[in-house]
């Protein structure tokens, strides 16, 4: 029968066999499908930095900085907002909710995002207004609110207070087995295995050292739960009127108006999801909050204009260096001032798989907020993106 067609007919054959071979590959190959899917990035970032739409008179820079993340930063989805001195908002949003480009509605400033440890910021923030309110002090032991602390082997643990659970200084290592690490490196301590805090050996002396812990902002969460006699959820939805705004607590599995977060496994040992590869009802108090970017900067907002100690407060006894990135730890944000310059602003950053947030605020009181559904191959933390808003607030009139 093949001996009537004619090279025509045999290069369309060659052609058809090689397409159903290669579809056929990456169709029983998981992994080689989603590495495909990484090295087609560049077109997919091309079509969401063309998909931009702003608030009227926003800011050129705020387009800016989402070409700048969909381009660089591997995130095809953005959220941008600011507030100006003067109190005035802007916002812009970019690329598409769902994972196709074109295929799907387009980001809005509505749509979901998770804050990952930008949730910190609540944290932090409720824990002042308990110091305000006279029911705690920075000062106070954690073992005199959480009663389960009674005969640590490791007496250290006494000693630990709210101050040093806010700064990241309790002695908690992260990476430790003891750490809780959010990535499940660690004992399932808080907040359902409290009393396991007796049997823990801290990793340093608290207040020697820095090492960020999210162990520590899960036991804040505890400490705010119990002096208000209330889930720390239920607390934290109710003091900041949650019912009035895009925020809540996210679980184990997408929420119906959530964005499609970039994020694929390629490896043999990778997580397969975002939502399954964290307990993110154990993480309440350090990552657990989702919304979107303008009602992220408008909450920043507020809580860095109430009076001290605020989420802008820092620890003045800690010595540490402002010029370097994440070398200072204040109560809850990062301070930066470049050498040579006079301008201070403060970050809160978090990152999960496949998304980044972040929260800017200059001492001026303007406000950033950005949340991106990717994370960059260079920085989780995306410092280049800080250097980028550093100049633009502390040069906007």
């Amino acid at each position: 029968m093949f001996k009537n067609l004619t090279m025509k007919d045999a290069i369309i054959l060659i052609l058809l066999v090689s397409l159903v071979v290669f579809m056929g590959y990456f169709y029983v190959n998981n992994q080689a499908r989603n590495k495909l899917w990484v090295k087609s990035y560049p077109i997919r970032a091309e079509i969401s930095a063309r998909q931009i739409s702003c608030s009227d008179a926003s800011p050129a820079w705020l387009a800016d900085i989402l070409r700048y993340q969909t381009k660089n930063n591997n995130a095809p989805a953005n959220q941008i907002a600011y507030i100006e001195l003067d109190g005035r908002l802007h916002h812009c949003e970019n690329g598409y909710e769902g994972k196709y480009p074109l295929l799907s509605a387009a980001n809005s400033e509505q749509t979901r995002f998770r804050y990952a440890s930008v949730t910190k910021l609540w944290t932090a923030d409720a824990i002042f207004q308990l110091v305000k309110n006279g029911k705690l002090s920075l000062d106070m032991p954690l073992a005199d609110i959480i009663s389960e602390i009674d005969t640590p082997k490791d007496p250290r643990i006494n000693n630990i207070n709210i101050r040093q659970l806010l700064s990241h200084r309790a002695g908690f290592d992260r990476y430790s087995i003891f750490g809780q690490d959010m990535f499940g490196i660690g004992k399932d301590i808080c907040p359902n295995h409290l009393a396991e805090l007796n049997d823990i050996t801290l990793g340093f002396d608290p207040d020697s050292q820095t090492s960020y812990s999210n162990l520590g902002y899960c036991l804040l969460g505890e400490v705010i739960s119990r002096l208000n006699n209330q889930p720390y959820t239920d607390v934290i939805a109710q003091q900041y009127d949650f019912a009035d705004s895009s925020l809540q607590f996210v679980s184990n599995s997408a929420m119906t108006d959530e964005v499609d977060y970039n994020y694929v496994e390629t490896g043999l040992t990778g997580h397969a999801d975002i939502y399954t590869a964290f307990d993110y009802d154990g993480l309440a108090s350090a990552a657990g909050l989702s919304g979107n970017a303008i009602d992220l900067a408008q909450q920043a907002h507020s809580m860095a204009a109430k009076s001290a100690p605020n989420i802008l407060s820092l620890d003045t006894e800690i010595t540490c260096d402002v010029s370097q990135l994440r070398d200072c730890y204040g109560y809850a944000m990062f301070p930066y001032q470049p050498k040579g310059q006079s301008a201070i602003v403060y970050y809160r950053d978090g990152g999960l798989l496949g998304l980044s947030s972040l929260v800017v605020i200059s001492e001026q009181g303007g406000v950033v907020a950005l949340l991106s559904n990717g994370t960059s191959n260079k920085s989780v933390q995306g410092d280049d993106v800080k250097m980028m808003l550093y100049k633009h607030l502390t040069t906007a009139p």
